[in-house]
């Protein structure tokens, strides 16, 4: 048999804060939350749903393997999920920082 590999639950108890972010369609953030360490991610995130919901948006697919979901009000459709990180803040790879593109000049 061949070894399974180990799958990321977005929606376990962590020990850090996480984030609820809304999006819109182009992948910008419009409101983001953040939700405490130890909170049950799995009853946030069905809580979000339902507040979607009775808010007037239909809600599409959802993935609590990839915490986000996805509603609609009229034209207007967001991209819901629950995040490890803020948005908008990149995660510390070593001790580089990131610099600008050498190729272009920025």
């Amino acid at each position: 048999m061949a070894p399974r590999r180990a799958l990321f639950d977005p929606l376990q108890r962590r020990d850090q804060p996480t984030w609820l972010v809304v999006r819109n369609m182009t992948g910008t953030v419009l409101d983001s939350e953040q939700i405490p360490a130890g909170a049950d991610l799995k009853r946030r995130f069905a809580l979000a749903m339902l507040q979607w919901m009775d808010a007037g948006w239909q809600l599409g697919e959802f993935s609590s393997t990839g915490g986000t979901f996805f509603c609609a009000k009229g034209l207007e459709r967001r991209m819901v999920g629950i995040q490890p990180t803020e948005p908008g803040h990149l995660p510390e790879r070593g001790t580089a920082e990131l610099q600008g593109c050498p190729s272009c000049g920025e």
